[in-house]
């Protein structure tokens, strides 16, 4: 389970990374990435715990160089 949770971590954040939605639904779409993200990184072995959190925290990243209005 947990390396599963690894590799739903890598395919959740490669989908958010590289989906075309733009305004409100690439907004909703990061958000729910990054909730998504937290509930794996409880999952997550501990040795690959550190990586997903490194995700997350890229997504994050996204969601705050996105433009004011749109947040």
């Amino acid at each position: 389970m947990r390396m599963d949770a690894y590799l739903e971590a890598q395919r959740v954040y490669a989908a958010a990374v590289m989906s075309t939605a733009t305004g409100q639904d690439r907004v909703a779409e990061l958000h729910r990435t990054l909730e998504r993200m937290g509930d794996l990184a409880a999952a997550t072995a501990p040795a690959e715990r550190a990586a997903v959190l490194l995700m997350n925290s890229a997504i994050a990243e996204l969601i705050i160089t996105l433009p004011e209005e749109t947040r």
